[in-house]
Protein backbone atom coordinates (compact mmCIF):
# COMPACT_ATOMS: atom_id res chain seq x y z
CA UNK A 1 0.00 0.00 0.00
CA UNK A 2 2.94 2.30 0.85
CA UNK A 3 4.76 1.63 -2.46
CA UNK A 4 1.40 2.49 -4.04
CA UNK A 5 1.21 5.44 -2.40
CA UNK A 6 4.43 6.86 -3.29
CA UNK A 7 3.93 5.50 -6.87
CA UNK A 8 0.85 7.28 -6.92
CA UNK A 9 1.43 10.54 -5.51
CA UNK A 10 4.94 10.49 -8.01
CA UNK A 11 2.25 11.15 -10.71
CA UNK A 12 0.00 14.64 -11.81
CA UNK A 13 -2.87 13.01 -10.44
CA UNK A 14 -5.29 15.41 -9.25
CA UNK A 15 -5.80 15.46 -5.09
CA UNK A 16 -8.76 13.53 -5.60
CA UNK A 17 -6.71 10.50 -6.71
CA UNK A 18 -5.08 10.40 -3.65
CA UNK A 19 -7.93 9.60 -1.58
CA UNK A 20 -10.27 6.35 -1.73
CA UNK A 21 -13.63 8.22 -1.65
CA UNK A 22 -16.34 6.43 0.19
CA UNK A 23 -19.72 7.07 -0.10
CA UNK A 24 -22.64 5.79 2.50
CA UNK A 25 -25.61 4.54 0.72
CA UNK A 26 -28.37 5.98 3.55
CA UNK A 27 -29.85 9.45 3.34
CA UNK A 28 -28.69 11.52 5.67
CA UNK A 29 -32.28 12.04 7.53
CA UNK A 30 -31.65 8.64 8.88
CA UNK A 31 -28.64 6.42 9.87
CA UNK A 32 -29.48 2.79 10.02
CA UNK A 33 -27.24 0.01 11.27
CA UNK A 34 -27.00 -1.74 8.62
CA UNK A 35 -25.61 0.22 5.22
CA UNK A 36 -23.87 0.09 1.76
CA UNK A 37 -20.30 1.83 2.10
CA UNK A 38 -19.47 2.47 -1.55
CA UNK A 39 -15.08 3.18 -2.02
CA UNK A 40 -12.76 3.61 -4.83
CA UNK A 41 -9.41 2.56 -5.27
CA UNK A 42 -6.91 3.18 -8.25
CA UNK A 43 -3.75 2.01 -8.46
CA UNK A 44 -0.74 2.81 -11.02
CA UNK A 45 -0.45 0.46 -13.88
CA UNK A 46 3.56 -0.04 -13.47
CA UNK A 47 5.34 -1.80 -16.53
CA UNK A 48 2.27 -2.73 -18.14
CA UNK A 49 1.65 -5.13 -15.36
CA UNK A 50 -3.32 -4.48 -15.41
CA UNK A 51 -3.32 -7.56 -13.46
CA UNK A 52 -0.67 -6.37 -10.68
CA UNK A 53 -2.65 -2.75 -10.45
CA UNK A 54 -5.90 -4.08 -10.59
CA UNK A 55 -5.30 -6.38 -7.59
CA UNK A 56 -3.56 -3.54 -5.53
CA UNK A 57 -6.63 -1.08 -6.57
CA UNK A 58 -9.42 -3.79 -5.45
CA UNK A 59 -7.35 -4.36 -2.20
CA UNK A 60 -7.11 -0.43 -1.11
CA UNK A 61 -11.13 0.03 -2.06
CA UNK A 62 -11.81 -3.32 0.17
CA UNK A 63 -9.30 -1.84 2.89
CA UNK A 64 -10.67 1.68 2.79
CA UNK A 65 -14.36 0.81 2.90
CA UNK A 66 -14.33 -1.80 5.68
CA UNK A 67 -12.03 -0.37 7.83
CA UNK A 68 -13.57 2.49 8.00
CA UNK A 69 -17.19 0.87 8.34
CA UNK A 70 -15.50 -0.93 11.25
CA UNK A 71 -14.20 -4.70 9.57
CA UNK A 72 -11.17 -5.95 9.58
CA UNK A 73 -9.78 -7.16 6.09
CA UNK A 74 -6.86 -10.44 6.67
CA UNK A 75 -6.29 -11.28 3.41
CA UNK A 76 -6.64 -10.09 -0.40
CA UNK A 77 -6.19 -13.63 -2.19
CA UNK A 78 -9.09 -15.18 -4.44
CA UNK A 79 -12.73 -14.68 -5.04
CA UNK A 80 -14.72 -17.72 -4.44
CA UNK A 81 -18.06 -15.99 -5.85
CA UNK A 82 -17.05 -14.74 -8.83
CA UNK A 83 -17.72 -10.95 -8.11
CA UNK A 84 -13.94 -10.28 -8.52
CA UNK A 85 -12.71 -13.20 -10.78
CA UNK A 86 -9.68 -14.09 -9.12
CA UNK A 87 -9.52 -11.69 -6.31
CA UNK A 88 -11.36 -12.68 -3.01
CA UNK A 89 -10.96 -11.66 0.53
CA UNK A 90 -11.42 -13.04 4.12
CA UNK A 91 -13.56 -10.81 6.56
CA UNK A 92 -13.53 -10.70 10.15
CA UNK A 93 -16.00 -7.57 11.05
CA UNK A 94 -16.44 -5.70 14.35
CA UNK A 95 -20.18 -7.16 13.92
CA UNK A 96 -21.53 -8.63 9.88
CA UNK A 97 -20.38 -7.67 6.87
CA UNK A 98 -23.55 -9.21 4.51
CA UNK A 99 -22.54 -8.57 1.44
CA UNK A 100 -19.52 -7.26 -0.72
CA UNK A 101 -20.12 -6.10 -4.58
CA UNK A 102 -18.17 -4.92 -7.36
CA UNK A 103 -19.78 -1.67 -8.71
CA UNK A 104 -17.24 -1.10 -12.05
CA UNK A 105 -14.07 -0.90 -12.91
CA UNK A 106 -12.95 1.71 -15.20
CA UNK A 107 -9.25 1.25 -17.18
CA UNK A 108 -7.14 4.79 -17.54
CA UNK A 109 -4.01 5.50 -19.62
CA UNK A 110 -1.80 4.73 -16.96
CA UNK A 111 -4.37 3.65 -13.73
CA UNK A 112 -7.49 1.50 -13.02
CA UNK A 113 -9.92 2.55 -11.11
CA UNK A 114 -11.98 0.01 -8.71
CA UNK A 115 -15.44 0.68 -7.31
CA UNK A 116 -16.58 -1.55 -4.37
CA UNK A 117 -20.19 -1.81 -2.13
CA UNK A 118 -20.00 -3.60 0.78
CA UNK A 119 -23.40 -4.11 3.31
CA UNK A 120 -22.05 -3.74 6.81
CA UNK A 121 -24.11 -4.35 10.08
CA UNK A 122 -22.23 -3.70 13.45
CA UNK A 123 -22.57 -5.49 16.61
CA UNK A 124 -23.10 -3.54 19.67
CA UNK A 125 -21.39 -6.44 21.63
CA UNK A 126 -18.64 -6.92 19.23
CA UNK A 127 -17.09 -3.72 17.86
CA UNK A 128 -14.21 -1.71 19.42
CA UNK A 129 -15.82 1.41 19.83
CA UNK A 130 -18.05 -0.07 22.22
CA UNK A 131 -15.41 0.83 25.09
CA UNK A 132 -14.85 4.25 23.57
CA UNK A 133 -16.85 7.18 25.95
CA UNK A 134 -19.31 9.08 23.19
CA UNK A 135 -20.07 12.29 24.25
CA UNK A 136 -23.65 13.91 24.22
CA UNK A 137 -25.11 18.03 24.18
CA UNK A 138 -28.76 18.39 25.04
CA UNK A 139 -31.12 21.07 26.00
CA UNK A 140 -34.08 21.54 28.16
CA UNK A 141 -37.10 19.14 27.27
CA UNK A 142 -39.53 21.17 25.54
CA UNK A 143 -43.08 20.55 26.59
CA UNK A 144 -44.64 20.08 23.16
CA UNK A 145 -48.06 21.21 24.85
CA UNK A 146 -47.52 23.45 28.29
CA UNK A 147 -51.13 23.56 29.26
CA UNK A 148 -51.01 19.88 30.31
CA UNK A 149 -48.73 20.54 33.18
CA UNK A 150 -51.07 23.29 34.54
CA UNK A 151 -52.71 19.98 36.91
CA UNK A 152 -49.65 20.10 40.04
CA UNK A 153 -47.66 22.58 37.95
CA UNK A 154 -45.03 20.05 36.88
CA UNK A 155 -43.59 22.80 33.61
CA UNK A 156 -40.20 22.17 35.92
CA UNK A 157 -39.79 18.83 34.60
CA UNK A 158 -38.49 20.27 31.08
CA UNK A 159 -35.02 21.20 33.07
CA UNK A 160 -35.41 18.35 35.53
CA UNK A 161 -35.48 15.47 32.93
CA UNK A 162 -32.05 15.97 31.08
CA UNK A 163 -30.60 15.92 34.63
CA UNK A 164 -32.23 12.71 35.58
CA UNK A 165 -30.97 10.97 32.35
CA UNK A 166 -27.42 11.97 32.54
CA UNK A 167 -27.41 10.75 36.07
CA UNK A 168 -29.06 7.04 34.76
CA UNK A 169 -26.63 7.28 32.41
CA UNK A 170 -23.75 7.61 35.01
CA UNK A 171 -25.32 5.41 37.71
CA UNK A 172 -25.61 2.43 34.59
CA UNK A 173 -22.15 2.94 34.05
CA UNK A 174 -22.61 3.97 29.99
CA UNK A 175 -20.16 4.46 27.37
CA UNK A 176 -22.06 7.37 26.57
CA UNK A 177 -22.18 10.88 28.64
CA UNK A 178 -24.46 13.87 28.98
CA UNK A 179 -21.43 16.41 28.67
CA UNK A 180 -23.48 19.59 28.11
CA UNK A 181 -27.11 21.04 28.67
CA UNK A 182 -28.50 23.81 27.50
CA UNK A 183 -30.11 25.95 30.25
CA UNK A 184 -33.53 26.42 27.68
CA UNK A 185 -35.81 24.24 26.02
CA UNK A 186 -35.12 23.81 22.29
CA UNK A 187 -38.63 23.35 19.69
CA UNK A 188 -37.27 19.66 17.90
CA UNK A 189 -40.41 19.12 16.43
CA UNK A 190 -39.85 22.20 14.18
CA UNK A 191 -37.53 21.10 11.15
CA UNK A 192 -36.06 24.08 11.10
CA UNK A 193 -34.56 23.60 14.28
CA UNK A 194 -34.46 20.36 14.12
CA UNK A 195 -31.40 21.24 11.22
CA UNK A 196 -29.50 23.11 13.65
CA UNK A 197 -28.48 20.08 16.04
CA UNK A 198 -25.52 19.47 14.91
CA UNK A 199 -24.56 23.63 16.12
CA UNK A 200 -25.51 22.60 19.99
CA UNK A 201 -23.18 19.72 19.69
CA UNK A 202 -20.41 21.74 18.58
CA UNK A 203 -21.30 24.36 20.95
CA UNK A 204 -21.00 21.73 24.01
CA UNK A 205 -17.93 19.69 22.70
CA UNK A 206 -19.81 16.56 21.91
CA UNK A 207 -20.20 14.33 19.20
CA UNK A 208 -23.47 14.14 18.72
CA UNK A 209 -26.99 15.78 20.12
CA UNK A 210 -29.50 14.37 21.92
CA UNK A 211 -32.68 16.30 20.65
CA UNK A 212 -36.02 15.39 23.07
CA UNK A 213 -39.31 16.54 23.66
CA UNK A 214 -42.10 15.92 25.65
CA UNK A 215 -45.32 15.16 23.42
CA UNK A 216 -47.93 13.88 26.55
CA UNK A 217 -48.07 14.71 29.90
CA UNK A 218 -52.22 14.65 29.75
CA UNK A 219 -53.82 13.77 32.94
CA UNK A 220 -57.56 11.77 33.17
CA UNK A 221 -59.20 12.31 36.37
CA UNK A 222 -62.36 9.65 37.59
CA UNK A 223 -64.59 11.35 40.03
CA UNK A 224 -65.43 8.97 43.12
CA UNK A 225 -68.86 7.20 42.11
CA UNK A 226 -71.74 8.44 44.94
CA UNK A 227 -70.86 5.22 46.99
CA UNK A 228 -67.03 6.45 47.15
CA UNK A 229 -67.93 10.02 47.33
CA UNK A 230 -65.47 10.44 50.32
CA UNK A 231 -62.31 9.05 48.09
CA UNK A 232 -60.11 11.18 46.38
CA UNK A 233 -60.38 11.55 42.34
CA UNK A 234 -58.64 8.41 40.59
CA UNK A 235 -56.09 9.80 38.44
CA UNK A 236 -54.09 8.26 35.28
CA UNK A 237 -51.25 10.82 34.23
CA UNK A 238 -49.42 10.10 30.63
CA UNK A 239 -46.05 10.33 29.73
CA UNK A 240 -44.66 10.66 26.22
CA UNK A 241 -41.54 11.23 25.72
CA UNK A 242 -39.89 11.54 21.88
CA UNK A 243 -35.74 10.86 21.82
CA UNK A 244 -33.33 11.69 18.70
CA UNK A 245 -29.92 11.22 18.17
CA UNK A 246 -27.95 13.60 16.09
CA UNK A 247 -24.54 13.02 14.49
CA UNK A 248 -22.78 16.16 14.55
CA UNK A 249 -20.96 15.43 12.00
CA UNK A 250 -22.44 15.02 9.28
CA UNK A 251 -26.49 15.55 10.54
CA UNK A 252 -27.43 12.11 10.40
CA UNK A 253 -30.09 10.93 12.87
CA UNK A 254 -28.72 7.99 14.27
CA UNK A 255 -31.81 7.02 16.65
CA UNK A 256 -35.00 7.93 17.09
CA UNK A 257 -37.69 6.50 19.08
CA UNK A 258 -40.94 7.64 20.91
CA UNK A 259 -41.14 6.22 24.61
CA UNK A 260 -45.11 6.18 26.04
CA UNK A 261 -46.25 5.15 29.38
CA UNK A 262 -48.68 5.88 31.91
CA UNK A 263 -48.97 5.71 35.99
CA UNK A 264 -51.38 6.40 38.75
CA UNK A 265 -51.24 10.12 39.18
CA UNK A 266 -51.19 10.65 43.42
CA UNK A 267 -51.13 14.33 44.22
CA UNK A 268 -54.39 16.30 43.55
CA UNK A 269 -55.78 18.93 41.43
CA UNK A 270 -54.47 22.10 43.90
CA UNK A 271 -50.50 20.61 44.56
CA UNK A 272 -48.09 22.45 43.57
CA UNK A 273 -45.35 19.16 42.64
CA UNK A 274 -41.89 19.65 43.21
CA UNK A 275 -40.65 17.74 40.36
CA UNK A 276 -37.05 17.76 42.07
CA UNK A 277 -38.49 16.31 45.40
CA UNK A 278 -38.33 12.47 46.73
CA UNK A 279 -42.28 12.91 46.82
CA UNK A 280 -42.42 12.85 42.96
CA UNK A 281 -39.66 10.42 42.28
CA UNK A 282 -40.53 7.92 45.07
CA UNK A 283 -44.50 8.05 43.50
CA UNK A 284 -46.03 6.23 41.21
CA UNK A 285 -45.47 8.04 37.95
CA UNK A 286 -42.12 9.36 38.97
CA UNK A 287 -40.91 5.73 39.55
CA UNK A 288 -42.85 5.17 36.01
CA UNK A 289 -40.70 7.96 34.35
CA UNK A 290 -37.51 6.36 36.38
CA UNK A 291 -38.34 3.62 34.50
CA UNK A 292 -38.48 5.49 31.15
CA UNK A 293 -35.25 6.32 31.37
CA UNK A 294 -33.60 3.80 32.40
CA UNK A 295 -35.11 2.06 28.78
CA UNK A 296 -33.94 5.15 27.27
CA UNK A 297 -30.30 4.82 28.67
CA UNK A 298 -29.54 1.41 27.32
CA UNK A 299 -31.09 2.15 24.20
CA UNK A 300 -28.74 5.09 23.74
CA UNK A 301 -25.98 2.89 24.82
CA UNK A 302 -26.89 0.07 22.27
CA UNK A 303 -27.12 3.07 19.42
CA UNK A 304 -23.93 4.86 19.96
CA UNK A 305 -22.03 2.00 21.03
CA UNK A 306 -20.43 0.89 17.42
CA UNK A 307 -20.19 4.60 16.63
CA UNK A 308 -16.14 5.41 15.56
CA UNK A 309 -15.22 8.18 18.07
CA UNK A 310 -14.68 11.67 15.94
CA UNK A 311 -13.19 14.95 16.34
CA UNK A 312 -12.15 17.30 14.65
CA UNK A 313 -8.23 18.82 13.24
CA UNK A 314 -7.75 21.75 15.47
CA UNK A 315 -4.75 23.05 14.46
CA UNK A 316 -1.89 21.82 12.11
CA UNK A 317 1.78 22.47 12.93
CA UNK A 318 3.94 20.91 10.55
CA UNK A 319 3.97 17.40 10.85
CA UNK A 320 2.29 17.11 13.88
CA UNK A 321 -1.61 17.70 14.39
CA UNK A 322 -3.30 18.53 17.35
CA UNK A 323 -7.02 16.87 17.44
CA UNK A 324 -10.13 17.51 19.55
CA UNK A 325 -10.35 13.81 21.53
CA UNK A 326 -8.45 12.69 24.21
CA UNK A 327 -8.27 11.04 27.45
CA UNK A 328 -11.53 11.61 28.41
CA UNK A 329 -12.85 10.12 25.23
CA UNK A 330 -10.51 6.92 25.55
CA UNK A 331 -7.67 7.55 23.30
CA UNK A 332 -3.99 7.11 24.66
CA UNK A 333 -0.64 7.21 23.49
CA UNK A 334 0.24 4.82 20.51
CA UNK A 335 -3.32 4.96 19.15
CA UNK A 336 -4.02 5.06 15.62
CA UNK A 337 -6.27 7.22 14.13
CA UNK A 338 -7.62 8.02 10.22
CA UNK A 339 -8.20 11.49 8.61
CA UNK A 340 -11.40 12.25 6.26
CA UNK A 341 -13.00 15.23 5.03
CA UNK A 342 -16.70 15.43 4.49
CA UNK A 343 -19.06 16.36 1.57
CA UNK A 344 -22.39 16.76 0.76
CA UNK A 345 -24.12 15.70 -3.12
CA UNK A 346 -27.18 15.15 -4.39
CA UNK A 347 -28.11 12.28 -7.05
CA UNK A 348 -30.38 13.01 -9.80
CA UNK A 349 -33.22 12.25 -7.99
CA UNK A 350 -32.60 15.19 -5.10
CA UNK A 351 -31.81 12.35 -2.51
CA UNK A 352 -28.92 13.82 0.01
CA UNK A 353 -25.67 11.62 0.26
CA UNK A 354 -23.16 12.24 2.62
CA UNK A 355 -19.29 11.48 0.88
CA UNK A 356 -16.58 10.38 3.15
CA UNK A 357 -13.03 11.47 1.58
CA UNK A 358 -10.59 9.35 3.54
CA UNK A 359 -7.22 10.40 3.96
CA UNK A 360 -4.66 7.36 2.60
CA UNK A 361 -2.08 8.08 5.62
CA UNK A 362 -3.35 7.22 9.18
CA UNK A 363 -1.72 9.14 11.93
CA UNK A 364 -0.70 8.27 15.48
CA UNK A 365 -1.26 9.67 19.02
CA UNK A 366 2.07 10.91 20.43
CA UNK A 367 0.97 13.12 23.49
CA UNK A 368 -2.60 12.49 24.81
CA UNK A 369 -4.34 15.18 27.23
CA UNK A 370 -7.92 15.46 28.88
CA UNK A 371 -9.68 16.31 25.95
CA UNK A 372 -7.17 16.94 23.02
CA UNK A 373 -4.48 14.95 21.35
CA UNK A 374 -1.37 15.43 19.30
CA UNK A 375 -1.04 12.94 16.48
CA UNK A 376 1.90 12.21 13.77
CA UNK A 377 1.59 10.41 10.71
CA UNK A 378 2.14 6.86 10.88
CA UNK A 379 5.30 4.90 9.20
CA UNK A 380 6.75 8.11 9.38
CA UNK A 381 4.53 9.11 6.39
CA UNK A 382 4.40 12.56 5.24
CA UNK A 383 0.87 14.73 5.81
CA UNK A 384 0.33 17.27 3.25
CA UNK A 385 -3.35 18.77 2.62
CA UNK A 386 -4.61 18.62 6.01
CA UNK A 387 -6.82 21.72 7.29
CA UNK A 388 -8.00 22.45 10.51
CA UNK A 389 -11.87 21.24 10.92
CA UNK A 390 -10.96 18.35 9.13
CA UNK A 391 -12.21 15.10 11.07
CA UNK A 392 -10.02 12.51 12.85
CA UNK A 393 -11.60 9.22 14.09
CA UNK A 394 -10.95 5.89 15.58
CA UNK A 395 -12.93 2.66 15.95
Amino acid sequence: MKNWLNNLSSKTFSRQFRYATLCLASLLSWQVPAAWYEAQGQAVIVNGNKEAARKQATEEAIKQALLFAGASVHSVQTLTNGLLSSESFQVSANGEVNDVELVREKWHADYITVTLRADIFASADQCNSAVLQKYIATSHFPLQHPAQAQDGQIQALSAELPVALKNTLRHQQSAVTIQHISPYAVKWWDSPVMEQAPALARQGKSQYTLAASVTDLSLERKPPSLATFWQADNATRQFALQIDIIDSVNGARIFSRQYHNSAQWEFDRFSQVDVAGQAFWQSQYGAMISSVLSEISRDVTDALACQPLTGRVLRVNNDQLDVSVGLAHGVAVGDILSLYQTERFTNQYGQEYQQYRLYPTRVRVIEAFADTATVVAEDNGILANIQPNDFVTKR
